[in-house]
């Protein structure tokens, strides 16, 4: 019995991790708790008890990193048997999961309609897959329509492929990778495709990438390729050139060049009446509705299956030739939620994902947003961001008003209004479009955005508060050195040490009368504000460049504004919170000195506001999805799997069928909720 090294060596990290948490918690963290809160140190650690926290530190750390290698690779293996079981394993949840299996479970029937193969340039077929794998050794392209059975044709293969490795050491290792990730791993083009190979290997089977590399080299891997009809017509005459030297099998809509084809037969007349009379008497009356424009397209498993599940239990009068959208239609007739499920079926159908994947959770944002309508774009740029801001600017004025007085309220209105028109990267959005609606829409974002200020406030004042208890020459020295990076940022041009050292002069000169500590007290104020102020155009500007400049150009109405008058005009009322104390014009020279990082919080390259912008990004966006994905999200994808429009594999939702798939991206929704309704 052959062991397999990587699972010892898992065993071994998994045993250290054990041992490392128990030792940690059982003994030193205890002995370092009780040392740290007077106790005494035990005994048997002798001269090391000092050390305890120390050696703490460390095995946490080690312990961390045993843990997140056993998530990254742990899953990984070289041996070849646990590789066969895994390509076992998924080969049968895929076969399991496909239409046909699902159909077979549907209707109660034994098996399919057993498919025959012919090899390019004869004339005789073949029902065995396996013997015409073998005759032309051991490469081929299995070619056929969309529907005609090639997938489920590759994954039989698979399996006795897998049956043979195990009786036989010298056989290659079949595994099935799916050519519809070929982009996932690349921007613009395709990547190498042994490094694209080798990743699938490992995702999928576990196959660790050492072991795939030597396996690859000296041909022990038999690779069966699936999805190739998803390549981009730009790239699949490179993609076809890459597997030439490592595919075995190919599943392929049309031949390719210096490989040997083998085209799937279609069904004959004779196999798809003895298929109906197998799920006798449920489809009695559907051979008696076959007209001969019906007999000319019922010619693959796939026609065959949908028409099966269309008419199962019913008597059929007249049958239509699309039988995908009739398909889809009776799968979802008399469904409460056929609307929504519709509405998000196409629109995970239109993301292009991999591997036909329909994912609970979203993508990011550029893979969904272009496929929006215009209208949530819209109330995004022109109702809910002005909104927001001026929410935020209100918030932050009262709370500035209320603890600093109204010069330093009336400064941040001020600068926050000019610093929106230097850092907004989009100055024809921000205006009023001409049309009132959206008032909801921009009242919730009001809303929102005065709970964030007042966050912001409340940040920033503690902030200021920082630096009360330093001495009086580290708080005048920070604020002046504080105020001389912020200006490097907020100056523009080559030269910018000039100004800056200019600016910071100016608390240095003002700190001689009103002392340094209600000038930082500003500066914290004026300083959150800053930073959220900037990241949240930065974010805005992220979102705006995701869009599709015909989705831009329908936004682009009314006459344009530098700055929507919300701002300011809100930003005044928070100053209600200022009246009755004008404050220290040295706060206000804080706030002034705080904003100055705006623009660098703007940037798209400066860490870490470049890292928060993206997140802020992703949050602004997420809401606009709901229109096409709702909450209620999984329970939509579930019922969409009982109706057999989706499948799980591996715990992922995935279109049953690329045809059903590219059905629903370009379906009309109304008029599907129209015909479900019928």
């Amino acid at each position: 019995m052959k062991v397999d090294p990587s699972g010892v060596t898992r065993a071994a990290r998994l045993t250290a991790l054990a041992a490392l948490c128990l030792v940690i918690v059982v003994l030193l963290l205890p002995a370092a708790i009780s040392v740290s809160t007077g106790g005494t140190v035990p005994e048997f650690f002798g001269e090391f008890g000092q050390w305890l926290w120390p050696a703490v530190g460390v095995l946490v750390l080690v312990a961390v990193g045993l843990a997140f290698w056993e998530r990254v690779r742990g899953h990984e293996t070289s041996n070849r048997a646990a590789a066969l079981d895994r390509v076992e394993t998924r080969v049968k949840a895929l076969l399991a999961s496909s239409l046909a299996a699902q159909t077979q479970i549907k209707l109660g029937v034994l098996r399919q309609p057993k498919l025959a193969v012919r090899v390019d340039g004869e004339t005789f077929s073949y029902s065995n897959v396996e013997a015409i794998y073998d005759r032309l050794g051991h490469t081929m392209v299995l070619a056929g329509p969309v529907g005609s059975g090639r997938s489920t044709l590759l994954r039989e293969l698979c399996l006795v492929l897998v049956e043979r490795a195990r009786n036989d050491p010298e056989a290659p290792i079949p595994v099935i990778v799916d050519l519809a990730t070929w982009r996932a791993y690349g921007t613009r083009k395709p990547t190498e495709f042994t490094a694209w190979l080798l990743r699938e290997m490992n995702r999928r089977y576990g196959i660790s990438r050492s072991a795939g590399t030597i396996w690859l080299r000296r041909e022990r891997v038999a690779v069966l390729i699936d999805g190739l009809d998803e390549v981009p017509r730009v790239d699949r005459a490179l993609c076809e050139s890459e597997l030439a030297p490592f595919a075995s099998v190919v599943c392929s809509t049309g031949p390719i060049e210096n490989l040997p084809t083998v085209h799937v037969e279609p069904l004959s007349r004779g196999q798809v009446l003895e298929y109906i009379a197998s799920v006798s008497p449920r489809l009695d009356s559907l051979e008696s509705a076959l007209t001969p424009e019906i007999w000319d397209r019922l010619d693959s498993p796939l026609a065959l299956n949908l028409l099966a599940l269309t008419h199962l239990d019913k008597q059929v009068d007249t049958i239509g030739t699309d039988f995908v959208g009739s398909f889809v239609v009776e799968r979802l007739s008399g469904q409460r939620g056929a609307g929504p499920t519709i509405r998000a079926l196409k629109f995970l159908a239109r993301l292009d994902r991999p591997d036909l994947g329909a994912p609970v959770h979203m993508p990011h944002r550029r893979e969904w947003l272009p496929l929006l309508p215009t209208r949530p774009l819209w109330l995004l740029f022109v109702r809910a961001v002005p909104a927001a801001y001026a929410g935020g600017v209100c918030a932050v004025s009262f709370l500035t008003g209320v603890r600093l007085g109204l010069w330093a309220a009336l400064v941040f209105v001020v600068a926050a209004s000019a610093l929106l028109v230097l850092v907004n990267k989009l100055p024809n959005v921000f205006h009023p479009p001409g049309r009132a609606h959206g008032i909801i829409t921009a009242a919730m974002a009001f809303i929102a955005g005065v709970v964030a200020g007042f966050a912001i406030g409340l940040a920033g004042l503690w902030l200021g508060d920082i630096g009360t208890p330093w001495p009086y020459s580290v708080a005048y020295v920070f604020v002046v050195v504080a105020s001389f990076f912020l200006a490097l940022g907020f100056v523009p041009g080559d030269a910018p040490i000039p100004w800056s050292v200019l600016i910071a002069a100016a608390p240095g000169v003002s700190m001689i009368w009103t002392g340094p500590y209600v000038v930082l007290a500003g500066m914290g104020m004026g300083f959150s504000a800053g930073v959220a102020g900037g990241i949240f155009a930065a974010a805005v500007g992220r979102v705006w460049r995701t869009v599709r400049p015909a989705q831009q150009k329908r936004m682009r109405l009314g006459r344009p504004w530098w700055v929507q008058p919300a701002v300011p005009v809100l930003g005044l009322a928070g100053l209600v919170g200022g009246l009755g104390t004008m404050g220290s014009w040295g706060t206000a020279l804080g706030v002034a000195l705080g904003l100055l990082v705006t623009p660098t919080a703007s940037r798209d390259y400066v860490w870490p506001f470049d890292a928060l912008a993206e997140v802020a990004a992703e949050g602004v966006t997420r809401p606009l999805s709901l229109g096409e994905l709702s909450f209620r999200r999984k329970a939509l994808l579930h019922l969409a799997q009982d109706r057999l429009l989706l499948t799980r594999v591996d715990g992922d939702y995935r279109f049953a069928h690329v045809a059903l798939r590219d059905h629903l991206a370009a379906c009309d929704p109304t008029a599907l909720v129209r015909a479900t309704r019928r």
